[in-house]
């Protein structure tokens, strides 16, 4: 993609991706003018020696995830804005930079050539978390038995970790030992947290839906009644590269599979009382994928009002608890539920995620139901 950009003249280059260039050896020097960030959410400023023309300014300055000595052959550059004021090229990212991960900038002087070798320089932003060994601390569905239509896995770290290692480092193996290396969906970047805390894994679903090819020639991933375990090998490097992280192994056991709709009536509801700022605890009927239970269950007043408070999901994702900020108030509430909120099979309360083509979807979007409050018992 090329774009005119005239001197003192501002423009804005949206950039999905470019070719990959070529890498050199030599460090950059301060007098290239090159400005690195220092916050997460900073730009870069790359200053050139020669006016502009018409010159792409991206063939100029490029962005690679990773250290220098892995950078840049094969590599796509990071996507993000371009804008050029009187020789300055800005470098906006569409993405914040990540704490305590490495970054290499490609910069080449405009004499008008590609085959000059870019200047390297790697960079980092400091990360409060620097000093934190790496471990897994919770691996979601957290259930010692899960079913076995399971969609997906959350793996939580205590520290940002170095992405596009999950394939070399995840495995689900049996009880046997063996690995199963198709379980798992394959995607160009890793499902990761904002903050790369938290990687999201997704079962492939041709092996979960029945009748499916990969299905039918490979069996499901996982089968009712076997026992498998998640396994996190030893030395994956934190994103910092400061440490890697002790091998990790959740072991559960295989239900049958849940092929029904969530209903929330037979959802159980523990009210709170009156003037207390007692937790309003919902009891599901089965276990829910537990970062959308985070968000999928609104509460609002009488008036229609949304309530603030903070969530927990205990009882392996079989118990939703909304503290609020504030006493209640008035005789009864109204829950709000997102028709799109999934239990850990990936059902939802508009369509099953496994069901014939002639399956009609439900057309809701919500549902709503009141609760009253208890009134105090003195």
């Amino acid at each position: 993609m090329m774009m005119c950009i005239k001197q003192g003249l501002l423009k804005g280059v949206l950039v999905l991706g470019l070719d990959a260039v070529s890498t050199g050896s030599s460090a950059l020097g301060n007098e290239l003018g090159l400005i690195l960030p220092s916050q997460v959410n900073s730009n870069i400023e790359f200053t050139v020696k020669e006016q502009l023309g018409d010159i792409n300014p991206a063939s100029l300055l490029k962005v690679f995830v990773g250290p220098q000595g892995m950078c840049c052959d094969g590599k796509s550059p990071m996507a993000g804005r371009y804008t050029v004021i009187d020789g300055t090229v800005t470098f906006d990212p569409a993405f914040d930079f990540v704490r305590g991960q490495s970054y290499t900038v490609a910069t080449r002087q405009s004499d008008g050539s590609n085959h000059v070798t870019p200047e390297l320089k790697e960079f980092s932003i400091k990360s409060d978390t620097e000093d934190v060994k790496p471990e897994v601390l919770m691996v979601y569905p957290s259930g010692l038995t899960l079913p076995e239509n399971t969609l997906r896995f959350y793996i939580h770290f205590s520290t940002p970790m170095k992405p596009h290692l999950s394939e070399k480092f995840i495995r689900l193996v049996d009880a046997e030992g063996n690995s199963d290396n198709t379980a798992f969906m394959k995607f160009k970047q890793e499902l990761w947290s904002k903050d790369r805390k938290r990687l999201t894994l997704l079962m492939d679903p041709g092996r979960i839906k029945r009748g499916v090819a990969q299905n039918v020639r490979q069996g499901p991933a996982l089968s009712e009644g076997n026992t498998y375990s998640i396994v996190v090998d030893g030395g994956w490097p934190s994103a910092s590269g400061k440490h890697e992280s002790p091998r990790f192994e959740k072991v559960f056991s295989v239900t049958s599979a849940l092929r029904t709709l969530p209903d929330t009536k037979l959802w159980k509801i523990e009210s709170p009382e009156i003037s207390t700022v007692e937790p309003l605890v919902i009891k599901f009927d089965r276990p829910f994928d537990n970062q959308l239970a985070q968000s999928s269950i609104s509460v609002f007043n009488q008036e229609g009002n949304l309530i603030s408070g903070a969530v927990t999901v205990d009882s392996n994702e079989k118990i939703w608890r909304f503290q609020p900020e504030k006493k209640w108030k008035g005789d009864a509430l109204q829950i709000a539920v997102d028709a799109q909120f999934e239990d850990v099979a990936g059902n939802n309360f508009k369509d099953l995620l496994d069901h014939s083509v002639k399956t009609d979807v439900k057309s809701i979007n919500q549902i709503r139901f009141e609760v009253a409050l208890t009134k105090a018992s003195h």
